[in-house]
């Protein structure tokens, strides 16, 4: 009997043994992109380490690869990975970064970019003149900035550590798009890129001070610190100087409901949130293990025209909007709080040398009369007005709701349609499918980048003036920045006469993180080098 007994409890205990383990072992560094047996969504790394940081994102990236996308969430990620030729300092100023220095010819037709020695790329690898070739070729060729600085010039390995850009007249637009952070000319491996295919390349190799580990799709992407990386010695500025991994690991987590960022980052689930609801600034605020950070200049709202086909083909229904719009109240509704936003008709900021005051009268000018009497003008019999909105944007979606009742106040008919972001995306590219879409734009380096202005980019909205085109390539080719800033004037002034986007103001951010996170500096996005936990 007692052997019965004990074989009976033996027999208890191995099954719970086995209810007890893991079906399935812990994934490796090599199943970069797995998902095995479907874990729970924006689970973080098992384990909290002591020096590692946890980054909560309000959006996955589509890709790591910065050559591919425009996508501000691949941006976030990739320049911990990758870096530029060039960059940009506190100012604004393009400075070298891969590029030991810049060298202009006495004509202005020849930028010669020496490369600093000895720079190893995470798989080992010395770059080479032959490496930041192949990788602006394809910058180039994929991106729309590339391609409209780059045009007509001639890139070229002028010795094995030399690149050479030649151009049949002298620009100003080349090497602040070579600086331009989003969809970046950054310096890959040419393997690499030799490799890459259709969907992008296939694996993520830079030189910058994080080297990419593994990415659990809707988990986080895990980068860790580049034990070969060679900082510059100059003093951190902006984007340039001396960077350093401060801590061993990086995880970016995809978190896209801003109640588990909020909650995750008092919990201690996360060190740092991105994308923080601003009617939680005084949470935050308000606690002590927490610090809360206004970010800005970040973005500007805008409505983007359909000026191709249907009613806002006429510029006067365009300025009929612009007329009745009451600005302040949009973006209050949008943020909720003045601290939040900034009432701005700029294209540029007002922190960058490019500011300027031109067309500030058609900004802001809450006149339903003038708009009425602009619908007047332009025939306007009540047609049904199709605006495309988001609520994967908060703030665009108020914005969307109160532009609907203000258009509606001056006798517009309006049908907002909601749908999700890359449903929207999707739609814009239909000529025949809306008027208006509501969207938010970066912070360019140049007023050229701006995507609307040129109808060369063929960007959704599809504005087109020839008048603004040639003023635009004035720019592009006059080197003398006073001069180029005077056309950037005209360029201005007639951005706001023929609306073909509406700016609603500037949009500040709001982040999160825990008092324990040190030297957490905002410069035109998230950055996490130079960045410890004590």
């Amino acid at each position: 009997m007692k052997k019965w007994l004990v074989s009976f409890l033996a027999f208890l205990l191995l099954l719970s043994v086995i209810g007890c383990s893991s079906a399935t072992p812990a994934p490796t560094s090599s199943d970069s992109t797995s998902q095995p047996n479907q874990p729970a969504a924006n689970q973080p790394p098992p384990s909290k380490q002591k020096n590692e940081l946890r980054v909560a994102l309000s959006v996955a990236p589509p890709t790591l690869d910065l050559h591919k996308t425009t996508a501000i969430a691949t941006q976030q990620v990739s320049w911990h990975i990758y870096e530029y030729l060039v960059t940009l300092d506190k100012e604004y100023k393009v400075v070298p970064m891969l590029a030991e220095k810049i060298e202009l010819s006495e004509d202005g037709k020849t930028i010669t970019l020496p490369l600093r020695k000895d720079i190893k790329f995470h798989n080992g690898k010395t770059m080479t003149a032959e490496d930041a070739l192949a990788s602006l070729n394809r910058w180039k060729e994929l991106s729309s900035i590339g391609r409209a600085a780059l045009a007509n010039a001639t890139i070229s390995a002028k010795d094995g550590q030399t690149i050479q850009i030649s151009l049949p007249q002298p620009s100003s637009a080349v090497l602040p798009a070579l600086a331009y952070p989003q969809q970046g000319a950054v310096i890959m491996p040419k393997e690499t890129i030799e490799a890459a295919g259709e969907e992008g390349v296939k694996e993520y190799i830079g030189t910058g001070p994080f080297q990419f580990v593994e990415w659990k799709q809707d988990q986080y992407i895990h980068l860790k610190k580049f034990a070969d990386y060679k900082p510059l010695s100059e003093p951190t500025s902006g984007l340039a100087g001396k960077r350093e991994a401060k801590v061993d690991d990086l995880y970016f987590i995809p978190v896209p409901d801003a109640a588990t960022r909020v909650a995750g980052v008092q919990s201690g689930e996360f060190d740092f949130a991105d994308e923080i609801p601003f009617d939680n600034y005084n949470l935050i605020k308000d606690d002590p293990n927490l610090v809360a950070t206004i970010t800005k200049p970040r973005r500007y709202n805008g409505l983007v025209f359909n000026s191709k086909n249907g009613l806002f083909a006429n510029v006067k229904m365009r300025q009929a909007v612009n007329a009745a719009l009451d600005m302040e109240s949009i973006m209050l509704a949008a943020t909720g709080d003045s601290q939040f936003f900034r009432l701005d008709h700029g294209l540029m900021y007002q922190e960058q040398a490019w500011y300027v005051d031109s067309g500030k009268e058609h900004y802001n000018q809450k006149n339903p009369e003038k708009a009425k009497q602009l619908l007047s003008e332009a025939g306007y019999k009540g047609e049904p007005i199709t605006i495309l909105g988001t609520r994967d944007y908060e703030f665009l979606y108020k914005s969307a709701l109160l532009v609907k009742d203000q258009l509606e106040k001056v006798g517009m008919t309006v049908n907002l349609e909601i749908y999700d972001w890359p449903t929207l995306v999707s739609k814009r590219s239909d000529e025949k499918a809306w008027n208006i879409f509501f969207t938010f734009f970066p912070i360019y380096t140049n007023p050229t980048q701006t995507l609307f202005l040129d109808s060369r980019n063929k960007w959704p909205g599809w504005y087109s003036n020839p008048k603004m085109d040639q003023l635009l390539d004035q720019m592009r080719s006059t080197t003398n920045f006073d001069e180029e800033k005077k056309i950037f004037e005209q360029v201005q002034a007639l951005f706001w006469e023929d609306v073909p986007v509406i700016k609603l103001g500037d949009m500040h951010g709001l982040t999160a993180q825990a008092k324990h996170v040190r030297d957490f500096n905002f410069f035109m996005d998230l950055s996490f080098w130079n960045v410890s936990v004590q």
